[in-house]
């Protein structure tokens, strides 16, 4: 009887699927990888995105936790681990923004990052990293609107990496996708 149980769930999980399909209005999906691991991806080839903004929640009207801040260049996600049976929902939002390069003063195990905050509307504020031999930059933390410094804790080959600061503004809000977890 649980084998039966367990093609049920699947092939519910399929119709649930289908009816997440992406289009150019709702761009993120998502499928159960495993009985407790969601994997996402999306698509946005729209002109001025800079990253995009992956949330969660167990109930839909919220609240939503930030998983993550993503670079324009990451398409896909694993959130691993997850609790079993359990409804959990999915959205994505743009974000663009001006970079500048933040003034540095290196410390003994970290660096210290100041700028001037010439935005009037940021929803905040990423600090960006690119590693010596890195092809992009990816957000290494966020920090709240109208901040003018923050202090990064460095690891080995972060005194190589480049770094810049982006005000960021969300954009546009994804479709919501519903996936429950398995035993």
């Amino acid at each position: 009887m649980r084998g039966k149980a367990r093609i049920a769930a699947s092939a519910a999980l399929v119709l649930a699927l289908s009816a997440c399909t992406a289009g150019p209005e709702q761009p993120l999906r998502g499928v159960l990888a495993t009985p407790t691991d969601v994997d996402l991806d999306w698509t946005d080839g729209r002109p001025g995105v800079a990253g995009h903004m992956l949330e969660f929640a167990t109930e839909e009207a919220g609240p939503y936790t930030v998983l993550d801040h993503l670079p324009r260049q990451v398409s896909s996600y694993r959130h691993p681990d997850l609790m079993p049976d359990t409804t959990f929902f999915y959205r994505l939002w743009t974000y663009r923004g001006p970079v500048f390069r933040p003034l540095r003063a290196e410390l003994p195990d970290a660096i210290r990052f100041t700028w001037t905050d010439t935005s009037s509307d940021e929803d905040g504020f990423l600090l960006e990293a690119r590693k010596e031999h890195g092809t992009g930059y990816e957000p290494v933390a966020v920090l709240d609107p109208d901040v003018t410094g923050t202090t990064l804790a460095t690891l080995p080959g972060d005194e190589h990496a480049t770094f810049r600061i982006r005000a960021f503004v969300l954009g546009e809000r994804s479709n919501v996708v519903r996936l429950t977890t398995g035993e």
